[in-house]
């Protein structure tokens, strides 16, 4: 099974809303599309190839921003997206904490090949 560890030294940006532009398209804003991409770039460096099973996500940041974790993590998860792996409909176990920078502010993240989560069987 496949294990990789991506560190990022940077300010976390967490996911914005979209925008509407002026032709009437939507677009994601260039502060999010930037971030994206670097967490994409910098997970190439350790990821050569998509993992095409069920994975376990684990992603620590450091940083004394105030940004809701939940729109942290949609930015991270979709940097990762077609890099680390097909889908992030193949993360079955997310696991995300905030913590304060050590020395500066980064973002480091696991992520496991693991068996795809079973349903639990009903108990009536």
């Amino acid at each position: 099974m496949g294990c990789y560890k991506i560190e990022i030294a940077a300010r976390p940006v967490p996911k914005a809303r979209p925008r509407l532009g002026a032709n009437g398209r939507m677009y994601t804003p260039k502060e999010t599309k930037e971030f994206e991409e670097l967490v994409g770039w910098c997970t190439r460096s350790v990821v050569k190839k998509p993992v095409e099973k069920p994975v376990k996500v684990n992603i620590d940041v450091f940083s004394k921003s105030r940004a809701d974790i939940d729109n942290i993590a949609k930015a991270i998860l979709d940097g990762l997206n077609g890099v680390a792996f097909l889908d992030d409909r193949q993360v079955v176990d997310l696991r995300i904490r905030k913590l304060p920078p050590v020395d500066c502010e980064k973002i480091v993240i696991s992520i496991k090949e693991t068996r795809s989560v079973q349903k639990c069987k009903n108990s009536g």
